[in-house]
């Protein structure tokens, strides 16, 4: 009896209900093996995208040549064709050019009607220089030998006019801060809040400008500074101007970040 039971299939052992849900799950796995095998084939030709819209923005998966997936964050349409074809570079140049004319080397490098003030300096230096200018007086820093600097008068340039200036705050006003930075210095990131003390404290007393002086070990300022151009293009120069400085903090500049923030600013 034994050699005969050895001779039968693995069928012919099992119960009919055995049977059945073998053969149920053998035909699930091959099923899913043909699928995978469908899929695979797909993704290596490149065939396969995912992607989601909303009236803004994009985000899409795509497989490259490797067949490894991409992410691709697209910005609205008007703004990311301006970053992309680089069409503020030479603006960006430009203000690079004239920061060193007038004696910038590093940044940020901030001047009130003509005196240089730099560094990331606090809120008390800059008062000193707006108060003398307000009150007519000669300008003279007393606090400058607390920060390890000469107490004094601050070196005064002739400020040329500006090209495509943008001001924030009193376009009429008699005190104007033109400031050369980058967006992804970090001592520029801890100077603004100081301009944005200066703002609130003198209103419509004060006008404040912002110059590019991208520095080439920041990899993602010049970048910055163009979409900055881009977005000013719209009228919406200062709205970016914070929102790069907000990703500079979190550290995310980058294509990813502009198009982000265009589109939470509205831009076209």
């Amino acid at each position: 009896m034994e050699e005969q039971q050895e001779q039968k299939g693995i069928f012919e052992i099992l119960s009919p209900q055995q049977t059945f849900i073998v053969g149920i799950v053998g035909g699930v796995l091959g099923l899913c093996t043909i699928g995978f095998f469908m899929l695979l084939s797909l993704m290596f030709k490149g065939d396969i995208s995912i992607s989601g819209t909303d009236d803004k923005s994009s985000v899409t998966v795509v497989t490259t040549d490797s067949g490894k997936p991409t992410n691709i964050v697209e910005g609205p349409p008007t703004f990311s064709a301006c970053l992309d074809s680089g069409k503020y570079a030479q603006t960006v140049a430009q203000d690079q050019q004239l920061g060193g004319s007038l004696g910038v080397n590093g940044t940020p490098s901030t001047f009130i009607n003509g005196y240089n003030i730099s560094g990331a300096l606090p809120f008390v230096v800059l008062k000193d220089v707006i108060d003398d200018l307000l009150a007519g007086k000669k300008v003279f820093i007393d606090d400058f030998a607390l920060y390890g600097m000469e107490s004094g008068t601050p070196t005064k340039v002739t400020m040329p006019e500006l090209p495509n200036v943008a001001w924030r705050g009193n376009e009429q006003a008699s005190v104007s801060i033109v400031e050369f930075s980058d967006f992804e210095c970090p001592y520029c990131n801890k100077f603004e809040p100081t301009i944005k003390q200066v703002l609130d404290t003198y209103g419509d007393k004060v006008r404040f400008t912002y110059r590019h002086f991208p520095l080439s070990f920041h990899p993602n300022a010049e970048k910055a500074a163009e979409a900055y151009e881009c977005a000013k293009e719209q009228g919406k120069g200062f709205e970016m101007h914070d929102k790069l400085f907000d990703l500079a903090r979190s550290s995310s500049l980058g294509t990813a970040g502009y198009a982000n923030a265009a589109t939470g600013l509205g831009l076209n």
